[in-house]
């Protein structure tokens, strides 16, 4: 072990960025379930901008944004973007339905993956 604790925080950020692939699988499984409950309705295109086909495409990013930072690969900062674009899409479809709550809930995604992969990186 070095005393200088570089193998800590090389440890400390495969944690934090563990935590944010267990978060993008989570909200990946959710927004999958809500997907998959408005497309066995029969219905995936009947409320416009909250088409199921979007939803199922948001989940899909998610589930890529956790499998790309499970084991940091090339590629890993875009799709966590996209993940988090998808996340600011619903927020304001969300906020023009005045739905604050699922707003809430959709957006939390964004300042949580930002925090974690800032304190993730590794220091200069």
């Amino acid at each position: 072990m070095v005393p200088d604790g570089t193998d800590s925080a090389a440890r400390n950020a495969l944690i934090l960025r563990r935590t944010l692939s267990a978060i993008s699988w989570i909200y990946a499984f959710w927004s999958g379930l809500f997907a998959a409950l408005a497309l066995s309705v029969g219905q995936p295109s009947a409320a416009g901008l909250y088409d199921a086909r979007f939803i199922l495409v948001h989940a899909v990013l998610l589930a890529a944004a956790g499998i790309w930072q499970w084991r940091p690969r090339r590629g890993a900062v875009a799709v966590t973007l996209l993940a988090a674009a998808g996340s600011v899409f619903f927020v304001v479809l969300d906020l023009r339905r005045g739905h604050a709550e699922t707003a809430l809930i959709d957006g939390a995604y964004v300042p949580l993956a930002a925090i974690l992969w800032f304190k993730s990186r590794p220091s200069a």
